[in-house]
């Protein structure tokens, strides 16, 4: 597999991996810190954002705002923003909130299908073997790390339901969306601009202005995974993973997030395993390896073509 293939497919893997410690770090705070989740987004998005632009600008100076100068790719960001990473944190801590994080988890790995589904219809891309058999592999795991703790659905609902599903959607927005950008800009510049407008949008529509957290080193430490690791690094990770291997191969990637959560809920938090659990991580750590051999028996297909034809 060529080097851009390994690098796209090793920095999606970090941006799930740093999402799932920043699940684990979000628990924590929560719990042991009571914090307001909804300050907690907003001021999660709003640093985030702005550290990226800064960065952003640190390495391609004023560069960074020529997206605003053109207005359909300021309209593309706009899209990405609210119904890319806006609308898939949203609809996910709803979906938790009516339904449990076990079934909102489930609900959200519907993405990879979902992008399958609508790159058929759209510009009617049939998914390879491989691609199908990882979408199913990542499911049923995604589904057997949810079982290990018990899947409650005493409380759940069509509004549980709608809003999994638009996680799922928010999941696709921002793994598709964001691909002809990245073609024109940086990805930090895009991703920076997009969490910073979220941002003001979480304090439009929160107005929460007061984190009653119980303040302590462990929660800055909390902060600083939540927000540089599991935001500023994650997304940016990801999102250059994605322009570098597709967002189909990147959807699935992501599915590591719930055994990154589940390895870091068990070291750092006491959360047990079962060996449910551990057939789950199995099954999704599979699809790593269905991605790496298909990228490379596509690349030998196109040396021999290219060989053939001297």
């Amino acid at each position: 597999m060529e080097e851009k293939q390994w690098i796209g497919m090793g920095l999606a893997i970090l941006g799930a991996l740093l999402w799932g410690l920043s699940g684990t770090a979000v628990q924590f705070l929560e719990n042991a810190k009571h914090i307001n989740i909804e300050w907690l987004l907003e001021v999660r998005l709003l640093v985030a954002g702005a550290l990226t632009i800064l960065l952003a600008y640190v390495k391609d100076g004023s560069n960074i705002f020529n997206v605003f100068k053109n207005v359909k790719d300021f309209g593309k960001l706009l899209v990405f923003g609210i119904f890319g990473i806006a609308m898939a944190q949203y609809t996910y801590f709803q979906a938790i909130m009516l339904s449990g994080v076990g079934v909102a988890t489930v609900l959200q790995y519907v993405a990879p299908t979902m992008l399958i589904v609508y790159l058929f219809v759209r510009y009617f891309k049939i998914p390879s073997m491989g691609e199908v058999l990882s979408i199913i592999l990542a499911m049923v795991g995604t589904v057997c790390m949810v079982l290990q703790e018990g899947l409650d659905f005493s409380n759940f609902n069509v509004y549980a339901l709608l809003w999994g599903l638009l996680s799922a959607a928010g999941i696709c927005v921002y793994s598709l969306q964001p691909i002809e950008l990245l073609k024109k800009y940086s990805a930090m510049s895009i991703v920076g601009f997009a969490m910073f407008l979220c941002g003001i949008m979480a304090v439009g529509i929160f107005h929460n202005f007061e984190s009653h957290a119980i303040w302590d080193g462990m929660t800055w430490l909390g902060l600083f995974t939540v927000i540089i690791l599991g935001t500023v690094v994650s997304f940016n990770a990801y999102i250059e993973g994605v322009r570098r291997i597709g967002a189909v191969q990147g959807s699935i990637l992501s599915s590591l997030e719930p055994i990154s959560a589940a390895l870091f809920g068990w070291a750092l938090l006491g959360n047990e395993f079962t060996l449910l659990g551990i057939f789950g991580m199995i099954l999704i750590l599979t699809t790593v390896f269905i991605i790496a051999y298909e990228k490379q028996r596509k690349l030998k297909r196109e040396v021999m073509a290219h060989l053939s034809r001297k």
